[in-house]
């Protein structure tokens, strides 16, 4: 069933998208609970009724951004097909993901390297989480023969490494700047173009394919 264009969002909801709002303006560190109600039109209590305190807040935020990611990489990793089908769509609706979510990404990122407690519980928690899928989606690829036989962690990280990080250096990172100008811009074409993603993903798939396949 679809939603209703017509509903209007709930307090808690209109919380939750404020606070969004001002991570992605000014960052963690702007954020708080008096910032997050006026944001929303709502009053103090409101923001305790639903939340209680910032850091529950922050936690409640950053799940309710990562639900739909989890449940995407979940519904795929067990959907029908071979392992190896499964395992290349689970990684590109990852980097689908993050596709206009680099900044809020690079925000987390920067506000656990600086101590932020929910942000530093949630990178934590993602373990087993969707990791731990892709990684039995890997095992699912070696089981039927597709990938080599390597431990599936190692494999996990070259394959991420391949479509990943020239996103994370692209967009994600929210710290100084690592490169110049003109390399950034190069890289961030490259970084986001769909069609060189797939192929670098392909590239990586084609190496760790045993001989003989």
């Amino acid at each position: 069933m679809s939603a209703d264009p017509n509903r209007r969002p709930t307090t808690r909801e209109q919380l939750l998208a404020a606070g969004r709002r001002i991570i992605l303006s000014r960052g963690f560190a702007a954020l708080t609970t008096r910032e997050v109600a006026a944001g929303a039109g709502a009053n103090l209590g409101s923001f305790v009724y639903h939340f209680g305190t910032r850091e529950a807040f922050i936690e409640a935020l950053l799940e309710s951004w990562y639900a739909p990611l989890f449940a995407r990489i979940r519904s795929v990793v067990a959907s029908e097909g071979g392992g190896l089908e499964r395992l290349r769509a689970a990684i590109l609706a990852l980097i689908e993901f993050s596709e206009g979510e680099d900044v809020f990404l690079g925000r987390v990122l920067l506000a656990a390297a600086n101590g932020e407690k929910a942000a530093r519980a949630f990178l934590r928690s993602l373990t087993s989480r969707h990791p731990k899928l892709l990684v039995e989606a890997v095992l699912a690829a070696q089981q039927e023969g597709s990938l080599e036989r390597e431990d599936p962690l190692q494999v996990l990280c070259f394959l991420m490494a391949s479509v990943g990080l020239p996103r994370l250096l692209a967009g994600a990172w929210q710290g100084p700047p690592l490169l110049d100008k003109a390399l950034s811009a190069a890289l961030g074409r490259i970084a986001r173009d769909r069609a060189r993603i797939e192929q670098r993903l392909d590239w990586g798939i084609r190496g760790l394919t045993p001989r003989g396949n």
